[in-house]
């Protein structure tokens, strides 16, 4: 039996993408694997979850912009009192562990004697690792000499175009999925449009550009937030057709997808973006950001998204030419031929046996060459 232990920044239950997508993998059902999961400041506890008390991501998850490249940029520091601190925890981790997986690469530094390191696209990679275009150049030099980061022994990238923009280490894909199941296309038609946000409530995912517009612009539709975050006080007054949902559960979720027209997701800053693929399988029309490209080509070339260079005018510009757009996404064949598309290629359990084949091809292989 493989033990692989994945490692995240909060807690299993914290409701994160990271950790949802965590949960997907543990609890597919796989003889072949134990599965442990290393969350920080989490509290969920049970003989697989092992808490650890982590001030690296306390601060990572909390700050933004310049004070959070400052934190990236002294996460050795960090990370080596982290270490120290719950030395009991990550030395038990690596004895009983084959592989460990990292969905935050800077979680590198609070390991010394692992086996197999996995670094992911959940974190970054060498080529985007911070902010700055500079330093990430000097980082992916500095890697690609086999000067830092020397005991990662393989990559998973969510979008197999960027194995271009990684050193010569091993890879595979697999990307993000969904249970398509679950977003399934609704025939019912809308008398008035319906816009969809769904995720946290920061810049980087351009929701304060949206409430700009709503606040501003007469607009002759209706929008519906879906979430929770740090800008969540631009909600507390009423906005005219604006309706605020905090972090609602699944079924509601499901619910809110099938009742709206148009997923709007602005982000600049995204490794992969599953709402978008949870609004592609309800039969939405998405318009998102330009950063987002060519993760989503195959859904603007079958009508169903555009990719947009994140402004508020240009924003506010793909929301006057939608109808248009609607006539043939809202029309129920056409949705379903997308949901298809989505069942076929992102399903999870599709995915998740793909991904379990190819993380044991990475043991098989690091064994042999051990």
């Amino acid at each position: 039996m493989i033990t692989i232990t994945f490692v995240i920044p909060a807690g299993i239950d914290y409701n994160g993408g990271i950790e949802k997508t965590v949960s997907r993998y543990i609890n597919y059902n796989t003889p072949e694997f134990k599965k442990i999961v290393l969350q920080c400041n989490g509290g969920v506890n049970d003989h697989n979850i092992y808490s650890i008390n982590s001030i690296y991501a306390k601060l990572i998850i909390n700050t933004s912009g310049a004070r959070n490249l400052f934190i990236r940029l002294i996460s050795p520091l960090i990370l080596f009192y982290d270490r120290i601190k719950n030395k009991k925890i990550i030395d038990i981790i690596e004895k009983n562990s084959d592989i460990i997986y990292l969905t935050n690469n800077d979680f590198y530094y609070l390991f010394k004697k692992a086996k197999i390191i996995i670094w992911s696209e959940h974190g970054n990679l060498p080529y985007n690792y911070t902010g700055v275009k500079l330093l990430n150049i000097i980082i992916y030099n500095l890697m690609k000499n086999n000067l830092i980061f020397r005991n990662v022994n393989y990559f998973h990238l969510l979008n197999c175009y960027n194995s271009v923009k990684i050193h010569d280490k091993p890879y595979f894909c697999v990307p993000n999925g969904i249970y398509s199941s679950n977003f399934i296309p609704s025939e019912t038609i809308n008398k008035k449009i319906k816009v969809l946000f769904v995720g946290r409530l920061e810049k980087s995912k351009g929701i304060d550009k949206i409430l700009y517009i709503f606040k501003k612009y007469e607009m002759n539709m209706e929008l519906i937030v879906a979430g929770s975050g740090e800008l969540e006080y631009m909600l507390e007054n009423k906005i005219k057709n604006v309706t605020f949902i905090k972090n609602p559960d699944d079924v509601k979720l499901r619910q809110i997808y099938s009742e709206s027209d148009i997923l709007l997701f602005p982000s600049t800053l995204e490794n992969f973006g599953i709402v978008v693929l949870e609004a592609l399988s309800s039969g939405l029309y998405v318009i998102t950001s330009l950063n987002l490209k060519p993760r989503f080509d195959f859904a603007q070339n079958m009508g169903f998204l555009e990719y947009i260079d994140v402004n508020i005018d240009n924003i506010k510009k793909s929301l006057d030419n939608v109808a248009i757009k609607l006539e043939f996404t809202r029309n129920y064949k056409n949705k379903m031929t997308m949901h298809g598309y989505i069942k076929n290629n992102y399903d999870w359990e599709i995915l998740l046996k793909d991904l379990y084949f190819k993380v044991e091809n990475v043991y098989k292989d690091t064994g042999k060459k051990s």
